[in-house]
């Protein structure tokens, strides 16, 4: 993984800690929802990554689709133009 793939999964893990830490003196009723709120568009994002990963480093739609729990035809759906929008991304 790259190094922003590793910063997105310190972003998680802080984001965990953070909703087991209570403010003081007195927890705000919104606060473990909104320490949390950015997790599910970090985890969308690590799994980009670790489908681009995986790609470049040989592995078919069928072994990410089994990693993922879902058919080889639903990984390439869902993500194959990551790939593309990688390479697009890289040269502007």
């Amino acid at each position: 993984m790259t190094e922003a793939d590793e910063d997105l999964i310190c972003q998680v893990q802080t984001l965990a800690q953070r909703a087991h830490e209570l403010p003081s003196p007195r927890p705000r009723t919104h606060w473990h929802s909104a320490a949390v709120a950015p997790v599910p568009d970090l985890a969308g994002e690590l799994v980009r990554a670790a489908v681009r990963a995986d790609r470049q480093a040989g592995a078919s739609w069928a072994q990410i689709g089994a990693g993922l729990g879902i058919s080889a035809e639903a990984a390439r759906g869902r993500f194959g133009r990551t790939r593309g929008t990688a390479a697009a991304a890289r040269t502007g």
